[in-house]
């Protein structure tokens, strides 16, 4: 299945901004949203887990996960891939007028495993068919952003 993106026009950043102000650019266009107990149902349907498993099982993942990066650990998620924390700074000019207070709130990074990168590079892309006034798409306004 592929990827559907629409087109939209948005000012050019890149170096011919002056012969070409704007420019279309494509951005991809969501095919639904899987809520948290639905992945767990998914998951439990696979497998001799109850739902209830499942959701302790990931419970205690999200747990852990946050214990070892507050200490500092990579984390391998299985092949999900790799979490790790990375910081930034302003900096100083002499080690001793370093303070922690210039340290900037950290990130959380994600190198995804093979998989998961391979789903990157398999990825196809198809131009989503624009919906006509008539149709009319079920919202959950609490995932809207």
């Amino acid at each position: 299945m592929a990827m559907k993106f629409r087109l939209i026009e948005r000012r050019n950043l890149g170096k011919d901004a002056a012969t070409a102000p704007k420019k279309m650019y494509a951005q991809a266009v969501n095919n639904g949203y899987v809520t948290f107990n639905e992945l767990c149902d998914n998951i439990s349907e696979l497998c001799s887990l109850t739902s209830a498993d499942v959701k302790a099982v990931l419970d205690r993942m999200n747990y852990e996960l946050d214990r070892n990066l507050k200490a500092g650990r990579i984390v391998q998620f299985g092949e999900i891939g790799n979490f790790r924390l990375s910081v930034g700074s302003s900096g100083s000019v002499k080690e001793e007028d370093f303070s922690s207070s210039q340290i900037r709130k950290p990130k959380i990074i994600f190198t995804p495993g093979a998989k998961l990168r391979s789903t990157r590079t398999n990825t196809s892309f198809e131009k989503a068919v624009p919906m006509t006034v008539t149709e009319s798409v079920p919202c959950d306004l609490e995932h809207v952003y």
